[in-house]
């Protein structure tokens, strides 16, 4: 390297510790933060040889020397004729331009020119940008922002970040980001809220989640974060307080709550700290802020909006756009039209969970369809037969006698008509196909069955499950099988539990672990409901995806070999049925008044016409869902049908005769009148409850029968169909696929498998050479050869493999690595020189080499293991002999047997 070279290396990395990114004239952009750009043109084709950008603007130049180079009044004169020499196409912030380096690597002299009394002086390193900006009274929200490190950041995290802080300086001020499940949403809202804290005015930051106990998971990631200046976590740097009071402390920067706790310490409520945030106002009315509220509109700096395609709607929006001033961030994986609407079309990344499989940060899954009769087609309750009825609205429980014979349909199933016997089969059929279908390499222990997430309709439907499923895995743990949902107590510590503990193997859920929550060894989710909502859906699937170590799984399921993949266990026909993108929001709860709600105005007299017609409307739809035992039952108490109640309100409303209701306060005979046979009758309006939440009828035992198991065939082939003609297509023009086909032993190399590779992937996620193992294992199980170790399984020689057995080069599809000892013994059988015991122990370690990462040379050797490379040149005598040999190793071990 040459002493300019040596010098230009010290003084890049001075400036990239300093937060400055270095480019060349054909690789700047305005959006980066704090730019030197290398040999900027000047006029009259001079160049300095760095040119200084804050925020898009020239700020100063840095003039470098060799390290000999004495900084002397020469080198002085040279760089401030060039803060005078500016193109007229170039933006600056002053001109001449004020900042002054000189280097030579060695030291630094600096001068800022708009301080015409001050000369240079020497300095330790060089100023970051939020150091020049205070320096300059620079007025620039942002102008003080670093260039962001790549290093400790996916690329994803790094675009995210990037194009946010561009977007923030161009004058947004809201942005969306959408990163799938696992890619590190909340990390990277760290990161954002860290930079913003650390390098702008901003003071306070709203981190608002969905669900309390999220918001605990947040405050720990918060905790953890150290991509930091110093390297100490951001909570210690900047104070962090999860919301558990109607008080929010002075010094606190980061601020962690729900809407619904937000509102309460707006308005003035009592706030405990308990994980039930999810329910709306009681009367189900959008929020409406007034009166004196106990935050100022402009509180909070910057609001970052976690699951925002929930949070940001329904009846709590208000509350969000009271803070006017803030800067939005969202934060989502299932974006929505009106969510990118809310964010005013400023998606600035988005990272799909495709994205996120083909680049190996998540996993894909596999479907494992189960039917039975009852599931698809319903059932009958026969005359006579024996049921336990359920009162939903009291919990009333009563054994009876079905009087008249009665048809359910699949809908009605595990909403009103429970039948145990469709429970138990579809639990008892994915039992059954464990060890056998889904990992039937690993050891059949009942204890250690995969971690297991199924999905309930309702937390009647969950408990059901539960109950059932102990009698099919009997003489587990009393934890083996726990319900997760609200009114199974502390939700965060059965998470938790279900996270790290080896005997807590099915947790069932309704909806609490269907969004943001974190289980890494999961490995199956079963759905037991349909779902109509596309985003929820990915939402839920997105519970199964996350990745997790070879020994951090074994650590919770210790006859596990590693997570490729987790399988969706189908039980209902989720995956086989469009899904509707849904209003976001869609998860809360009807923006109408709850009856319990609307009967007790009624009763006190409230009674405009959106309230009656609201009644008419709901006593229709109570009458048709009725049959006619329950129809009588309500006459007899109110004295009038149902459905003549509401046709009499209905009349009176369209015929425009009632006197107008200005309030409770006038005598509203009329209106009174029409409302007299509830109004007045207080077992009527507690009936008319139980009718409109409904009955639960349990079938005593019931029936159902299996009409299909097992994966997907049809999926299957389509998937190895695709992956063959694509490798037909190409065998000429792709040089592995060409040496592969031709089967010509030509060299294999690491470069070539990972461009195969990429090329796999980008065509597909399913052509991951994990799952196309997998989906060849489906169609043609008896020539599959499962993988026994993690290493074998991430082998890039598999794909040599995968690629002959689609070819038909091979009978069976088996990887190199359960080869590779006998072959070695082969080749060192058939070497022409016979090999000492020395030199055949010290190549054996090459073997491990070539299987993971294709043909090698000595070279390739020695980049990866120096030390080897130098015992076996002693034991060879020479390095071509050692060449010569590794490669005759490489061909010998991959070459189709």
């Amino acid at each position: 390297m040459t002493p300019e070279g040596k010098a230009r290396e010290i003084i890049n990395r001075m400036l990239n510790e300093s937060g400055w990114e270095i480019v060349n004239r054909d690789n700047y952009s305005p959006k980066l933060s704090a730019v030197a750009i290398e040999e900027g043109l000047l006029k009259g084709n001079l160049e300095a040889d760095y040119l200084l950008f804050i925020n898009g603007k020239a700020i100063g130049v840095l003039e470098a020397k060799r390290e000999e180079h004495r900084l002397s009044d020469t080198v002085i004169k040279q760089a401030e004729r060039y803060v005078r020499r500016l193109p007229s196409w170039c933006s600056y912030w002053y001109h001449p331009l004020p900042i002054v380096y000189l280097s030579n690597g060695k030291e630094i002299l600096f001068k800022n020119r708009n301080n015409p009394d001050e000369n240079y002086t020497a300095v330790s390193r060089i100023h970051s940008p939020k150091e020049i900006v205070k320096m300059l009274g620079i007025e620039d929200y942002y102008a003080g922002l670093p260039t962001l490190q790549k290093k400790g950041l996916r690329a994803c995290q790094y675009e995210a970040i990037t194009e946010l802080e561009s977007s923030f300086r161009l004058g947004q001020s809201r942005a969306l980001m959408v990163l799938a499940t696992g890619s590190g949403k909340t990390f990277t809202a760290c990161m954002a809220a860290y930079r913003l804290l650390s390098y702008t005015p901003m003071k306070k930051v709203l981190f608002l989640v969905d669900r309390n106990n999220l918001g605990r998971q947040a405050e720990g990631e918060f905790g953890t974060f150290r991509l930091t200046e110093t390297g100490e976590p951001l909570n210690t740097i900047f104070t962090t307080e999860r919301l558990k009071s109607a008080k929010i402390p002075k010094d606190a920067n980061v601020i962690i709550s729900t809407i619904q706790r937000l509102f309460a310490l707006l308005t003035g409520q009592e706030l405990d700290d308990n994980d039930n945030d999810e329910s709306n106002n009681e009367d189900d009315n959008e929020i409406q802020l007034g009166g004196k509220l106990n935050l100022p509109p402009d509180f909070f700096d910057l609001i970052i909006i976690d699951e925002c395609h929930r949070s940001i709607y329904g009846n709590w929006r208000q509350v969000l756009e009271y803070f006017k001033s803030a800067k939005m961030i969202g934060l989502t994986a299932t974006p929505a039209p009106e969510t990118q609407a809310f964010f005013n079309n400023n998606c600035i990344v988005n990272y799909t969970l495709e994205k996120s499989i083909a680049d190996g940060i998540n996993v894909d899954y596999r479907v494992y369809r189960i039917k039975t009769q009852t599931t698809e087609s319903g059932g009958a309750i026969k005359e006579g037969e024996n049921i336990t009825q359920i009162t939903k609205y009291s919990g009333k429980t009563e054994d009876v006698k079905n009087s008249v014979e009665k048809t359910y349909t699949s809908t009605e199933l595990n909403r009103s008509i429970v039948n145990p016997s469709q429970i138990k089969l579809i639990l008892e059929t994915y039992r059954d196909a464990i060890y056998t279908e889904l990992y039937p390499d690993r050891a059949a222990q009942l204890e250690y069955i995969p971690k297991t997430l199924i999905f309930a309709l309702n937390d009647a439907h969950a408990t059901n499950i539960v109950r059932i499923a102990k009698e099919i895995f009997p003489n587990q743990s009393e934890n083996f099988v726990q319900k997760i949902t609200y009114s199974a107590g502390d939700s965060n510590q059965l998470i938790r539990s279900f996270r790290n503990d080896k005997d807590f193997r099915i947790a069932v859920t309704v909806t609490l672990v269907a969004t943001g929550t974190d289980v890494k060894p999961l490995e199956v989710i079963m759905f037991m409901r349909d779902v109509e909502s596309d985003s929820l859906y990915i939402q839920m699937k997105g519970r199964g995806v996350r990745t997790i170590g070879d020994e951090q799984l074994r650590n919770v399921t210790p006859n596990a070999i590693s997570k490729d993949l987790f399988f969706l266990v189908d039980a209902v026909g989720v995956t086989e049925h469009e899904m509707q993108v849904t209003r976001p929001g869609g998860e809360f709860s009807s923006p109408n008044m709850a009856l319990k709600i609307l009967l007790e105005r009624i009763t006190h007299g409230d009674l405009p016409d959106d309230n009656l017609r609201l009644l008419a409307s709901r006593l229709s739809r109570i009458n048709i869902k009725s049959d006619d035992q329950q129809r009588q039952k309500f006459t007899d108490l109110a004295g009038i049908e149902i459905k003549d109640l509401a046709v009499q309100i209905f009349n009176v409303l369209e015929g425009d005769s009632l006197e107008p209701f200005i309030d409770i306060n006038q005598s509203n005979l009329v209106r009174k009148g029409l409302v007299k046979a509830l109004a007045h009758n207080p077992k009527a309006r507690q009936y008319l409850l139980e009718l409109n939440d409904g009955f639960i009828a349990i079938l005593q035992p019931g029936e159902d029968n299996l009409i299909e198991k097992g994966f997907s065939i049809e999926e299957a082939q389509k998937t190895t169909q695709a992956f063959e003609e694509y490798i037909n297509t190409h065998k000429d023009e792709i040089e592995a696929l060409r040496i592969i086909y031709n089967n010509t032993n030509a060299p294999i190399t690491y470069g070539m498998l990972k461009d195969l590779r990429e090329k796999l992937v980008q065509i597909s996620n399913k052509f991951n050479p994990v799952l196309l193992w997998n989906t060849y294992s489906i169609l043609d199980p008896t020539h599959v050869v499962s993988f026994r170790s993690k290493d074998e399984k991430d082998a890039l020689t598999n794909i040599i493999q995968l690629v002959r057995f689609a070819f038909k080069k091979v009978p069976e599809l088996r990887s190199l690595s359960s080869t590779a000892a006998s072959r070695f013994e082969l080749w060192c059988g058939q070497n022409q020189r016979p090999l000492t015991e020395a030199q055949k122990e010290i190549i054996r370690n090459v073997v491990n080499y070539i299987v993971a990462n294709g043909s090698c040379t000595m070279n390739d050797i020695k980049e990866e293991d120096k030390p080897l490379v130098v015992q076996m040149i002693g034991n060879f005598g020479s390095a071509d002999a050692v060449n010569t040999a590794i490669i005759s190793l490489s061909q010998f071990i991959l070459k189709a047997a």
